[in-house]
């Protein structure tokens, strides 16, 4: 069994189409869609029938060549003289345009134009019916698919942006002929809403077929007729439809529409800091303003009799403080010559003095004996003295009522 690798798979096939001579130089009709202008001057879009699509790109020196710089746009039917190319680095067919014969529309792309010149002659598209968006919404309706990858993406960029805002779904069917009603019912609930400040309505990128339902008349007059602005992000940037030029804001991807109604919690970070230091200056010019003031207000009608008068309450000051500084002193000294005589009092009465005159304290059992009735014979007793203690006996005890009778 021979195992190849995926570039030698690529290899192979590219080496396979290169030989193939029909394939390099063929003739395909088809409708543009998802046509786009790289800055280089390329022109990248597809061609479709009624099953199948397929890439294109043509070279910006075709486009200048052959004059079609203007001229390819989404919807038309054309034929293009081609090459079939194989970029086997990602395993990719597209077409390589040498030339282009441009027909007519499309059946939908005649119909979408109709439709247009009709809501544009009604006032549906109007600059002056379109609301600005909110400065900072708090809540943002989402219509679109639930199982969507546009739901996805708008919750990450608004979660990366800016953790703190809600969002409520309003979750619609995004393709098919009835889709379009049902989006526009998806539209009048977030509008009718009042928790939400802004309404996205979107889905991803797509054929004109499938993007049709955003073209629907029910949906562009529920745009028209709702009080809450609305961001349109239906498609690539390059995809147009009603739906786009109906809301107020336009957004070229479900990402950017997220950018767009989200501020960034870290610019209301940068603001704040911005206004607290604007404050904090303005505080400081009117702190040093309103100085100045008082000053030339205190030189023209207080001056020298204010000085004076001063000068006279800072000399009474100092001799109030002499006085109390005098009296301080002499109360201090009184209080220690107190303190030192309550000093010798205490010491006359520490036990420890009457220790060394031959006194003596007595426990027994942790507790001081100061009558004979807490002892008896027998009783073991420690006797404290000033230079240490003695333990000992009682042999015998006897009451002597005369020492009673002398305290």
């Amino acid at each position: 069994m021979n195992v190849l690798t995926i570039t030698q798979l690529n290899n192979l096939i590219k080496r396979t189409l290169d030989r193939e001579y029909l394939l390099k130089n063929v003739y395909v009709s088809g409708t543009i869609i998802n046509a786009k202008r790289h800055s280089s001057g390329h022109m990248y879009f597809a061609l479709k029938d009624e099953e199948s699509a397929i890439d294109v790109t043509m070279w910006s020196s075709t486009v200048m060549q052959k004059g079609l710089a203007s001229s390819i746009q989404n919807g038309l039917l054309v034929t293009v003289k081609a090459s079939v190319n194989f970029y086997n680095k990602m395993g990719r067919l597209n077409l390589i345009a040498s030339d282009m014969q441009i027909g007519e529309k499309s059946p939908l792309q005649l119909e979408f134009d109709a439709l247009k010149k009709e809501l544009t002659a009604l006032g549906y598209f109007d600059d002056s019916h379109k609301q600005p968006l909110p400065y900072m919404a708090k809540c943002i309706g989402i219509v679109t698919s639930q199982s969507g990858a546009v739901l996805h993406d708008i919750l990450h960029v608004s979660k990366n942006r800016n953790p703190l805002v809600q969002f409520k779904l309003y979750s619609v069917p995004v393709q098919g002929p009835a889709a379009g009603p049902v989006i526009a019912k998806g539209i009048a609930a977030a509008d009718a809403d009042p928790d939400v400040n802004v309404i996205i309505v979107g889905r991803g990128g797509g054929s004109m077929e499938d993007l049709w339902c955003f073209n629907d008349r029910a949906v562009v007059e529920a745009i028209y007729k709702a009080h809450t602005p609305i961001i349109s992000a239906v498609g690539h940037e390059t995809d147009y439809t009603l739906c786009d030029y109906a809301a107020d804001v336009r957004g070229a991807t479900p990402s950017h529409a997220a950018e767009l109604s989200v501020l960034p919690l870290t610019t209301l970070q940068e603001q704040l800091l911005e206004k607290e230091e604007f404050l904090h200056q303005f505080i400081q010019y009117t702190l040093q303003q309103k100085r100045t003031d008082l000053t030339v207000l205190f030189n023209r009608k207080l001056g020298i009799p204010a000085l004076q008068f001063l000068h006279k309450q800072k000399t009474l000051l100092q001799q109030l403080s002499q006085s109390m500084n005098t009296s301080a002193v002499e109360v201090c000294r009184t209080e220690r010559h107190n303190l030192a005589l309550l000093a010798q009092q205490m010491e006359s009465l520490n036990p420890l003095h009457m220790m060394l005159k031959g006194y003596a304290k007595v426990e027994h059992r942790g507790q001081s004996v100061i009558s004979v009735s807490q002892v008896h014979p027998k009783d073991d007793i420690r006797i404290i003295l000033s230079d240490g203690n003695v333990s000992a006996t009682i042999k015998e005890v006897h009451i002597d009522e005369r020492i009673t009778e002398k305290l």
